[in-house]
């Protein structure tokens, strides 16, 4: 199989899972980011640009070996001082894991995955002016190792290895003394001239000591036929259509494919003089359970690299212990045209918020999210707390700053919920903690009832029981990485063991409140007093 690959035809876009009925008590939290994984703007549109690109200047031939040169003029002004400030200011917490922003190629071009040098330049001058620091795969494998990650910082990756990596990017991060991470496609490496790097540029930036250069495939970022009609699908995770053969290859051909394609990416870095890679991004980031099985594809990557990256498309993200679950870490994408302002406030949505320090939870009603991922208001009502209004017969949650509470691992939580009338009213209230993990507890509460549930909708109550009728009831979460203590009007009524994750990040997660009404005549539900610490 040859260096020179068909321009793929692309899938079509993923379609979201269907959302759960409300059911009385045991509902589970719909978690915001499973929903917003593998945007279909972003798996089809860097791949359509790329080869694009490349066949556009496929006539300029300059060989292997060439080394374009660098252009080392580019700088930008003092960063404005109010996002200095903003980013200065922007919360941390030990409890948190890294924020890893992701870019393709960086020049002057038509599509929005190439960012223009000079927005690049003040991008990273913002980084420096701040106080914010660029980390390297050394400290990522560090913090897989339990250390924590140090506040104010960024890991900078570029994913494919495009030539304007090292004819802009480059020269920019050793003006600004910072360091990034490429994701190469070494099969690629020297073809569709100009546009990936070559060998002795990529050398060369290894030398600098700048950059970790990490696995991308060797001639994996393609689509493969999936069927005799022509169909395709992503290299990664379909099984492909064997045309001289009449059908699709086995799992067992599968894994030889996928694995031979990693190991073989992993020997062309090592034989050009880098270390072996730790670390592997999906392309197009499709990392959806492969045609030959739902963890095949996970077993392979795990098995050869530390970790891989994912990539999330135009929203604040951060990693969750479903992430991590698979040894994956979530990324946010830059593209072009995103102003200074919008890039450093998509930072600060994405900081992490520490336990001690989330108190603004009905004043800033931005923070909260439906279990859809939609923000929400919250109705705040002065004299009796924030009203939760699902409507008659029916079910609503919602979440607390999930992008920056995803890790939280150890912290109390507590809450009043009022508005019952009297035992039977047909409203049902409460409070979720580890909100978007496996292991979250719901804790639902009713006039003269309540009840705690360990996990989602196929979760277990692990405890039950009668409460003396009253309009108000105090619920109170205690949590560290082993236990949850529940209590109910000052009692403990449950003491739950927390089963460490197959990670060792989790169970982890933040807060959710939820409500559901019976009928017309159920009460409205509030919840008031909200306090994390």
């Amino acid at each position: 199989m040859g260096n020179a690959v068909s321009a793929p035809v692309l899938p079509p876009p993923p379609s979201s899972p269907p959302q759960a009925a409300p059911r009385r008590m045991r509902q589970s939290v719909v978690p915001m980011l499973a929903l917003l994984t593998l945007v279909a703007g972003y798996l089809v549109a860097p791949a359509v640009w790329q080869w694009t690109a490349a066949e556009a200047h496929k006539s300029q031939l300059d060989g292997p070996d060439h080394i374009t040169e660098q252009v080392s003029s580019i700088s930008a002004p003092t960063s404005p001082a109010d996002l200095v400030a903003r980013l200065r200011a922007a919360p941390t917490s030990a409890q948190s894991g890294p924020m890893i922003l992701t870019y393709h190629d960086i020049g002057y071009g038509s599509s929005e995955y190439t960012v223009a040098p000079e927005d690049f330049a003040q991008q990273m001058q913002l980084l420096l002016d701040a106080g914010w620091k660029t980390v390297t795969c050394a400290q990522l494998t560090d913090w897989l190792a339990g250390r924590p990650w140090p506040p104010h910082t960024a890991m900078i990756t570029f994913d494919d290895g495009a030539r304007g990596v090292w004819k802009y990017a480059d020269p920019i991060l050793a003006r600004y003394g910072q360091h990034a991470v490429a994701y190469i496609i070494t099969g690629f490496v020297g073809t569709r001239t100009p546009y990936y790097m070559t060998w002795p540029e990529l050398s060369q930036m290894y030398a600098s000591g700048r950059w970790d250069l990490e696995a991308h495939t060797h001639l994996g970022h393609v689509q493969v036929p999936v069927n005799a009609n022509g169909d395709v699908g992503p290299f990664l995770t379909s099984l492909e259509y064997l045309g001289d053969k009449g059908r699709l290859e086995t799992a067992a051909e599968y894994r030889t494919r996928v694995t031979n394609d990693l190991l073989e990416s992993k020997r062309q870095l090592v034989a050009h003089g880098m270390p072996e890679p730790k670390f592997f991004a999906y392309p197009f980031s499709a990392n959806a359970p492969a045609a030959a099985g739902p963890n095949v594809l996970a077993m392979i990557v795990g098995s050869l690299f530390s970790a891989a990256m994912l990539d999330q498309a135009g929203i604040p993200t951060s990693t969750t212990t479903a992430n991590l679950a698979d040894r994956d870490f979530a990324r946010m994408d830059t593209t072009a045209g995103m102003s200074l302002a919008d890039w450093a406030a998509k930072l600060v949505a994405a900081s992490p918020l520490d336990p001690a320090n989330a108190t603004s939870f009905t004043r800033d009603s931005h923070e909260w999210t439906s279990s859809n991922g939609d923000g929400v208001a919250m109705p705040v009502d002065g004299r009796s707390g924030v009203t939760v209004n699902p409507g008659p017969g029916k079910y609503t949650s919602y979440l607390f700053a999930p992008v920056r509470t995803s890790l939280w691992r150890r912290y109390t939580v507590e809450a009043t919920f009022s508005g019952f009338v009297r035992d039977g009213d047909g409203t049902t209230t409460g409070l979720i903690a580890l909100s978007q993990d496996p292991q979250q507890l719901e804790i639902g509460i009713s006039a003269a009832y309540y009840q705690v549930i360990r996990g989602g909708g196929d979760g277990h109550v692990v405890a039950q029981g009668p409460l003396t009728s009253a309009p108000s009831h105090r619920v109170e979460v205690r949590l560290d990485t082993a236990r949850a203590t529940v209590l109910v009007d000052g009692k403990n009524v449950a003491e739950v063991p927390l089963t460490p994750s197959a990670s060792g990040f989790g169970p982890a997660g933040g807060i959710s409140i939820f409500a559901q009404r019976e009928s017309v005549g159920s009460p409205i539900p509030r919840f008031s007093d909200l306090v994390v610490r």
